[in-house]
């Protein structure tokens, strides 16, 4: 899918992890690493750049 998206121009951002079972996370650790990047991936989206 994302060679797809790529060939037609679409911006592709993409992350795995592959600890995780079908919840995507193996355990509260993983979990809150994978909220902190969605979280930080809609803020870039949103506001730019602008960590300090």
């Amino acid at each position: 899918m994302m060679a797809r998206m790529e060939a037609q121009g679409h911006d592709v951002t993409y992350y795995e992890n592959i600890e995780g079972g079908h919840g995507g996370a193996a355990n509260n650790r993983q979990a809150a690493y994978m909220q902190a990047l969605a979280y930080s991936f809609l803020h870039e989206r949103l506001f730019g750049d602008t960590a300090e």
